[in-house]
């Protein structure tokens, strides 16, 4: 489920209004991994799955963080009355998830399309939505889709680069990933390798 690929490119500048119009969208998708100034980045996970035809709903929480290019999320549901929890966390190319109830162990596996930074710089498709004014501020609305040709949209700052929010589909289900808060300090470790078995 966080299958979300990577290809980052950086580019010109521009914003609407000015001559040069927006930035291209592959360029827009790459800004938050290209700031500099961006460390880290916490945001809030909502959606909906269908589980044996049953459409139910999803909430958590995860983070990114940009100096070195891991990630994590967790989210929590309800299905067929019982609560379910998964986690991912992926640090240098390894995903670790674990999902409750289960084994209690996480499963390992590399990827070449792990959760972090670089996730959302598009592979292929890309598109420039337009301008939208968000919550946090202004906003470009681009999308593309990752390497598996899932789509996604991407709105990010046009002040500084930060990424505010991201839809992303995969099979027919949606997850929203809403930024709330940057630069907190956030790290991101693997399990400890007792907890973990080979998937």
């Amino acid at each position: 489920m966080a299958a979300i690929a990577a290809a980052a490119l950086l580019a010109g500048c521009g914003g609407p209004g000015s001559p040069l119009g927006p930035p291209k969208p592959e360029d827009i998708l790459a800004k938050p991994v290209h700031t500099g100034s961006l460390k880290d980045a916490h945001f809030l996970v909502s959606g909906k799955f269908t589980d044996n035809g049953k459409t139910v709903a999803l909430a958590g929480d995860g983070a990114l963080v940009y100096t070195s290019g891991s990630g994590r999320f967790k989210f929590q549901t309800t299905v067929a009355g019982q609560q379910v929890s998964f986690e991912d966390i992926s640090v240098n190319g390894t995903d670790y998830s674990m999902t409750i109830p289960g084994s209690g162990k996480w499963v390992a596996r590399a990827s070449a399309s792990a959760l972090g930074p670089n996730s959302f710089a598009g592979a292929s498709d890309f598109k420039y939505v337009g301008e939208e004014t968000l919550p946090q501020g202004k906003a470009w609305h681009a999308s593309a889709k990752d390497k598996d040709g899932n789509p996604f949209n991407a709105w990010i700052r046009e002040s500084d680069g930060y990424p505010l929010r991201y839809v992303i589909t995969q099979q027919g289900n949606t997850l929203t990933l809403t930024f709330d808060k940057y630069n907190t300090g956030q790290t991101i470790a693997p399990p400890p390798a007792s907890q973990v078995i080979k998937g």
